[in-house]
């Protein structure tokens, strides 16, 4: 038995006192992993979950073309990786490539990408008259509201008739005929 307790109690203290090593996590990016932009960032950043080692980590950003358009000035502010960016001028998907490493973890490598769209070519439809009518969609949420407005409109309609009616027969019915109480006189009748 006691064999057994020292086999346990080493046990616990060698898992305690050992550093299980864990990846690097983000915490957060800006501009936002999947985000449009119409406005070119001026630079990118990602955050990391703990603090980054100084000279252990890369960041670089590609246009839709492959071609890079940070400027390559790096810098760590604790957690934080950021990156300068060149004016983008096309519309497309930007990728950001990364190495992240922080203090007494393990390397973490990825992607993320944002979309951006120039303002110069966004492009707006213009409405164009068509020839055919379409019908009226049953589907449109204003039509059903207005059709439920209706509906209680009739509703109410019909309570103010039955109340109407109800009415009526409550004030055409005759009343208990009423009878005079006599009140005993309290004077007195001289008798001559």
């Amino acid at each position: 038995m006691r064999r057994l307790f020292y086999v346990i109690s080493l046990s616990i203290i060698t898992l305690l006192g050992t550093n299980l090593a864990h990846a690097t996590s983000i915490v957060s990016t800006s501009p936002t992993a999947g985000s449009i932009l119409s406005v070119s960032p001026s630079a990118v950043s990602i955050k990391a979950n703990g603090d980054l080692v100084e000279g252990a980590n890369s960041i670089e950003v590609t246009n839709p073309s492959g071609i890079r358009v940070d400027d390559g000035s790096i810098q760590v502010q604790g957690s934080v990786l950021l990156v300068g960016i060149k004016p983008l001028v096309t519309s497309g998907t930007y990728t950001v490539s990364y190495t992240l490493m922080v203090i007494d973890q393990e390397s973490s490598s990825g992607t993320f990408t944002f979309i951006y769209n120039a303002p110069g070519e966004v492009t707006l439809a213009t409405p164009q008259p068509s020839m055919s009518e379409e019908p009226l969609s049953t589907n449109n949420p204003n039509r059903i509201t207005d059709l439920f407005v209706v509906g209680l409109m009739v509703f109410a309609f019909i309570v103010l008739v039955f109340l109407s009616r109800y009415a009526k027969q409550t004030f055409k019915t005759p009343s208990k005929p009423k009878t005079q109480r006599k009140n005993p006189s309290t004077s007195k009748k001289f008798l001559k």
